[in-house]
């Protein structure tokens, strides 16, 4: 009797696996049509590229010659911040576009966990985001002749954790903006704060103490500096353990906290029955 009860929960627990694997890829595959589709492959490309491009021409006009470490430090932080950009403005901005279409409340009632499309909808992104930090570390290599010199055990570990801390990021983000319904203001009115806080262009050990304060309440500015110091300067994982210890406890704490917020969210719409209120 046992082992049929464990059959059947085995293929049960398959089930549901394959449920959120079909809601993950079905979610990814609508949000990149529909984002193509607005804009036309070559004006979204235009964006991804000329975003990098951007950043590190105006670091390399107030680094170059002067500060060149921060050059080179400037380049894994742009590199990083697209991700970031991410994280702040692609899942919400698509749950206010379903909001506004009036799709959203059929979303959330959709028989699959709300992970699951939560995180195709931010797969939907993450092609054009790699495409677009790849695009920085080589536009800083020709253009300023930033060197790398990596050590890949650690690069890997610290953009792992820097990544799981930003998709946990993200989902708090999406949350809040879906109950004020401005997530793309929220975004906004967030950006200039991510980048000083985060450490985009200026490491936070070197901000003043006050800033410093904040700036260590964030993941960013701990994930890139590990892959700056990994990725620059062949630093181990040993080296990075100040760096590392605080991005692990982000990268377990931020998803939960995600998870949570939409779990309240959802909670507090039910309570009312206003679906109105995604």
């Amino acid at each position: 009797m046992w082992q049929s009860a464990l059959a059947s929960s085995i293929s049960t627990s398959r089930e549901w696996l394959r449920a959120v694997l079909q809601s993950i890829r079905a979610s990814w595959w609508a949000v990149t049509k529909q984002t193509y589709g607005r804009i036309g492959t070559a004006g979204y490309a235009t964006v991804w590229v000329s975003y990098p491009i951007f950043q590190l021409s105006v670091a390399g006009l107030i680094y170059r010659g002067a500060r060149a470490d921060l050059l080179a430090y400037a380049v894994v932080g742009v590199a990083a911040s697209t991700f970031v950009f991410n994280a702040q403005y692609y899942i919400g901005q698509i749950l206010d576009e379903e909001r506004e279409a009036g799709t959203l409340a059929g979303l959330f009632l959709a028989p699959c966990p709300r992970l699951s499309w939560l995180t195709g909808f931010a797969l939907g992104g993450l092609t054009d985001t790699v495409v677009a930090a790849s695009l920085a570390v080589v536009f800083g290599a020709l253009a300023f002749g930033v060197r790398f010199h990596p050590n890949y055990p650690a690069l890997a570990l610290s953009a792992l954790l820097f990544l799981a801390s930003l998709w946990g990021l993200g989902f708090v983000f999406s949350a809040i903006g879906l109950v004020i319904k401005k997530s793309n203001d929220l975004s906004n009115l967030l950006s200039p704060f991510l980048t000083l806080l985060g450490g985009i262009f200026y490491p936070i050990s070197l901000l003043p103490i006050w800033l410093q304060i904040p700036a260590h309440a964030l993941p960013i500015g701990y994930g890139v500096q590990a892959m700056a110091s990994a990725s620059l300067h062949g630093a181990g994982i040993e080296a990075l353990a100040p760096q590392l210890i605080p991005l692990t406890v982000f990268a377990v704490v931020l998803p939960w906290l995600g998870i949570q917020t939409f779990a309240w969210l959802e909670r507090g719409v039910r309570e009312r029955g206003e679906l109105d209120l995604y």
